[in-house]
């Protein structure tokens, strides 16, 4: 069930960086800038299945991967989340935090 979301990065964040913005997003880091691995304590949002259909909010716990920032790509690789989490949702959110950090490095 693993998957993986890459980015084009211009620069390698400091670890303070990496470190506040997942501290911001409920995410434990360990390693240094260029490696390591995260640990999701609250990945939450919304989810909509369809216009009409199923709605509400989410939170996942145990949302489990690892990082890679070389100059030139960011990779995040999911290796495990809970089984009723959608696919779809996390990847969405992985996707927005690793753009604000990509973002933040121009």
């Amino acid at each position: 069930m693993s998957f993986t979301i890459t980015r084009n990065l211009d620069h390698l964040p400091s670890y303070p960086m990496l470190s506040k913005l997942a501290e911001e997003n409920d995410v434990r880091v360990s390693g240094n800038p260029q490696a390591g691995s995260f640990s999701g304590r609250g990945v939450a949002g919304e989810y909509r299945f369809s216009d009409g259909g199923i709605n509400g909010q989410f939170t996942g716990h145990s949302v489990t991967g690892e990082f890679s920032f070389v100059t030139g790509q960011a990779t995040v690789t999911v290796i495990e989340k809970p089984f009723w989490l959608p696919e779809s949702l996390l990847k969405q959110k992985i996707s927005e935090g690793l753009d604000r950090l990509c973002n933040a490095l121009v």
